[in-house]
């Protein structure tokens, strides 16, 4: 999530009955908030020629059997049936692809007693993580003031059942989990805009930050961890990377290994090792609220 989300926090209503899947409205390339995808062979980054989806933010990205899932906030002004939402619950919405070329439009809807709005979604097996927040607050769902919980729940067909809060902090969002061997780290925004935490242990509590960067995602390649987040330089959003090799106890230095000559900065990035090759989609959209 970024900190130009300044809306109410749900969904546009659609006066259609049924309930299909609207994220196509996203795909392909346009102006408005392009989602790129950069692709690492024999250790060169090159960037698709065109966008891959447009007006769409808050990326997650996770895979469901050999389909990449990229998980997406609606911004494309249809974002589902309103008396759908009322009746079973709010949208996740998502692009998936088998070859990164062919893309499908996919949909799951939350069942959640207390009515929170899932955002910055992330796809983990057959689960998605969420920061939840109560439906009809207004304002950045960054700077809420109520408790900020992450949860997960569980996939079953296309709804998203029995939501379980996994950690609660004042700012948390973003959250992006990764596990490495029995463990699960969790990534998160500690300070909207300035600062990322790694949350580990059971229960899960934060116990290390990063400053200057924000919104994390954490992928494994190899057996290595791969944590991604964005920062800004000369007023662009810019991904910047850092390494681990022992299992999140030390990291490298701050890095920014993509190529982004010719667009006007990269924010969001989230990261997956898709058919043997490590890939990053992340998204141009406007800069405001406070910089890192």
């Amino acid at each position: 999530m970024t900190l130009w989300m300044m809306a109410l926090i749900g969904c546009s209503w659609s006066p259609q009955t049924h309930d299909e899947p609207v994220a196509g409205a996203a795909l392909g390339p346009g102006d408005e908030r392009p989602v790129w995808m950069f692709r690492q062979r024999g250790g060169t980054w090159s960037r698709s020629a065109d966008a891959v989806a447009h007006r769409a933010s808050s990326l997650g990205v996770g895979m469901q059997g050999d389909r990449l899932v990229l998980t997406m906030q609606c911004f494309w002004g249809d974002c589902g049936n309103e008396a759908k939402r009322r009746e079973i619950g709010p949208p996740v919405h998502a692009l998936t692809s088998a070859d990164l070329n062919e893309w499908r439009p996919a949909m799951w809807r939350l069942v959640d007693p207390d009515d929170r709005v899932p955002i910055d979604t992330e796809l983990r097996g057959d689960s998605v993580w969420y920061y939840g927040t109560q439906a009809g607050m207004r304002g950045d769902p960054a700077e809420h003031r109520q408790p900020h919980s992450v949860f997960r729940a569980r996939i079953e067909g296309d709804r998203l059942v029995n939501p379980e809060r996994v950690i609660e902090g004042p700012s948390f969002a973003d959250p992006a989990p990764v596990t490495v061997g029995a463990e699960t780290l969790l990534f998160l925004t500690t300070q909207p805009g300035r600062a990322i935490g790694l949350a580990r242990g059971n229960p899960l509590a934060v116990q290390r930050e990063w400053t200057g960067v924000s919104v994390p995602h954490a992928m494994m390649v190899g057996d290595d961890i791969w944590l991604w987040a964005q920062t800004v330089r000369e007023g662009r959003m810019i991904p910047v990377r850092s390494i681990s090799v022992d299992r999140g106890q030390s990291w490298s230095d701050w890095a920014s290994p993509l190529p982004l000559d010719g667009i006007d900065g990269c924010g969001n990035p989230v990261g997956i090792v898709f058919q043997g090759d490590p890939v990053v989609f992340c998204v141009t959209e406007p800069l405001m609220g406070p910089r890192p």
